[in-house]
């Protein structure tokens, strides 16, 4: 099945947190109900979050579950239904740690949470399109991303690009995503970037990018 999530209709994740879940596991080939990207024309160009060009996910605000260096492993993602760890089942990709509400009075989290990751592109160019894998994240995948980019020259760490005069742009504001699948999503900015920031609402598990 190929999809673009730019033409999905998502069912609304509001009323329902598992309306875009993939089906359980049942054993075999964990890629038979993979639901691929499709044929678009920006997965032909340069993919500028190449570890061979020198790109990095140099932070994440959380990385409770599976590391955010997973985001740019080549390679699919890896099942292993027998893979647990300390602190549960060790998913190949960044997986973050359910939130809460800030009392009892709100569960919930608020509608603003979310876990973020930036991303040191391997070259400084416009981006024209991007895919959020979430392979094997079924059900623990973030209802929503978003994504912001910046250009800073130099070589910043996290805390000059997480200063109050770093300007983010929103590339990709909120949007649904499906659990077990490629969603994705063309960029029209044409602006030029030397980092994005990967943003997850509220929580949960993406595989690759």
């Amino acid at each position: 099945m190929t999809f673009d999530a730019s033409e999905t209709t998502f069912q609304n994740s509001d009323t329902d947190p598992h309306a875009n879940d993939a089906a359980p596991y049942g054993g075999g080939d964990p890629y038979a109900d993979y639901r691929e990207a499709g044929d678009l024309p920006f997965t032909e160009l340069v993919d500028l979050a190449d570890r061979r060009l020198g790109a990095g996910v140099i932070a994440a605000n959380d990385e409770f579950f599976a590391e955010r260096e997973n985001l740019l492993i080549r390679e699919r993602a890896v099942f292993d239904p027998e893979h647990f760890g300390h602190k549960g089942k060790i998913m190949d990709g960044w997986e973050t740690r359910r939130r809460r509400g800030a009392d009892a009075e709100t569960p919930f989290p608020a509608p603003e949470d979310h876990d973020w990751a930036i991303v040191r592109l391997g070259a400084p160019g416009i981006i024209r399109g991007l895919v959020v894998d979430t392979a094997h994240f079924r059900g623990n995948y973030p209802q929503r991303v978003s994504v912001q980019a910046t250009s800073v020259e130099g070589a910043p760490g996290p805390e000059q690009l997480l200063a109050d005069d770093v300007k983010w742009e929103e590339i990709l504001p909120p949007t649904p995503v499906r659990g077990h699948a490629a969603n994705a999503f063309e960029i029209t900015s044409g602006r030029r970037y030397t980092h994005i920031r990967l943003c997850q609402h509220p929580d949960g598990g993406i595989a690759r990018l």
